[in-house]
């Protein structure tokens, strides 16, 4: 189902603000695509689940349709909020919304369990990413565009408390997160634990690790965990990994931005692969 199938569909730009996180949520919000209405979001929800990252519905709302839309959104993991019904009426920039809006992928996202269908059989070498919560659109967009430069197998990353697949995002990674696939999960750790059983050996990217990523090769088959902006790799998340790796830095920056780490450690897993494969 394309955008313009879907009554509602539009496209804005984000707002530029001194608070974050506010700028992030307003950039999957007003300035990507959205649908709003009850019958579009419906359809939505019941004919193309996978291109909708979050659902955001009014208070006041008729309950009967409130539980069907969250019906649907459970069923398909999709998270859902719910707001007053000035919050919705800025999402859609004074639509009639009918009390529920939606933020729509620009494609649709698949799941764990298919992304690890994507991977070769062991021994073939592979390389995948795994996000933990990472919140800036245009961080996501330079990872996806990384990634699928050096050759990965797919980005996964949770719909909650995260920057989501939308239009600047296509925009940042050159086109890249149209081509290369993207998974949706719930828990991070979770996910990290079952690419694990996928035969993944999944690396934790943290600054303060005490192993340099160059003291040894890195495994044929890798997953990188990278952390969000700031917070870094969450508990569980680190618990979750094989191990912990630095990339080496001079200077009093003190660590790299999460999308530079992420795209130097998986050239230097290209390299030493790529020079296998020579």
């Amino acid at each position: 189902m394309t955008n313009s199938r879907l009554s509602g569909a539009s496209s804005g730009r984000a707002r530029q603000s001194k608070d974050t996180a506010n700028r992030f949520d307003r950039e999957e919000n007003v300035g990507e695509n959205i649908c709003w209405g009850r019958n579009p979001v419906l359809s939505l929800l019941e004919n193309d689940p996978s291109r909708c990252l979050k659902v955001t519905l009014s208070r006041t709302m008729q309950r009967s349709v409130q539980e069907k839309i969250i019906g649907l959104c459970r069923v398909s993991g999709i998270p859902f909020s719910m707001a007053e019904p000035k919050v919705i009426d800025s999402i859609v920039q004074g639509e009639n919304h009918q009390g529920v809006s939606a933020v729509i992928a620009s494609s649709g996202m698949i799941s764990l369990a298919d992304a690890a269908g994507l991977l070769p059989k062991p021994p073939s070498q592979t390389l995948a990413v795994l996000l933990d919560h990472v919140q800036d659109p245009h961080n996501l967009g330079a990872m996806i565009r990384s990634a699928e430069a050096a050759s990965a197998a797919f980005v996964a990353l949770p719909l909650r408390r995260s920057s989501l697949p939308t239009g600047t995002v296509v925009k940042t990674s050159a086109g890249a997160s149209l081509r290369l696939p993207l998974a949706a999960v719930g828990n991070v750790a979770t996910a990290a634990n079952e690419l694990k059983e996928a035969g993944l050996w999944v690396i934790g990217l943290d600054s303060s690790a005490k192993t340099s990523i160059y003291s040894q090769p890195l495994p044929d088959r890798t997953l990188f965990v990278v952390g969000g902006e700031g917070k870094g790799l969450g508990r569980t998340t680190t618990d979750a990994c094989d191990e912990t790796l630095r990339i080496p830095i001079s200077g009093s920056t003190g660590s790299l931005n999460a999308s530079v780490a992420l795209a130097v450690a998986m050239f230097e897993w290209f390299r030493v692969h790529d020079i296998k494969r020579g």
